[in-house]
């Protein structure tokens, strides 16, 4: 059935994409196990399905229910991480906190660097250039952990 396959194959973008974010994944308990995540081929979902209750994972309806509210819950909880990492993103370059970084260089320096706002200009160009060299090396660089801590909320 290709609703089964798709659904089949969201899971696995999902888990993937979690991965990627480093976001807590799904772990198989003592419960029972939905087999649209966790069983390795499309057979062996329809024949876990089909054996009328096979120990340990959830009815066909059942599993089918769980895989859409867990995609429903991934597309908000991803909706809500990228919000947070594009607030934590504005605020970095909120001019204040550039300023009040500005406050906590010596007074001399920013004179003799050629003043206030060439100094505040190279604050901000290292701060660019900072989260752009670490969204390079992570996913969503340093803003990362915003996702993560926004995508986990309950």
């Amino acid at each position: 059935c290709a609703a089964r396959d798709g659904l089949m194959q969201l899971l696995r973008k999902r888990a993937e994409e979690k991965g990627s974010a480093r976001v807590a994944q799904t772990v198989v308990g003592s419960s029972e196990v939905n087999p649209l995540k966790f069983l390795p081929t499309v057979e062996d979902v329809i024949v876990t399905i089909i054996a009328e209750r096979s120990p340990g994972f959830l009815s066909g309806e059942a599993a089918i229910s769980d895989a859409v509210k867990d995609l429903a819950q991934h597309h908000v909880r991803a909706w809500r991480g990228v919000q947070a990492a594009l607030r934590r993103m504005i605020d970095r370059f909120d001019p204040a906190t550039i300023e009040e970084e500005l406050k906590s260089n010596s007074a001399i320096g920013n004179l003799l660097a050629g003043g206030r706002n060439a100094k505040l200009w190279e604050l901000y160009q290292k701060r660019h250039r900072d989260i752009a060299q670490s969204a390079e090396s992570s996913f969503l660089g340093e803003i990362g952990a915003d996702f993560r801590d926004a995508y986990e909320e309950e």
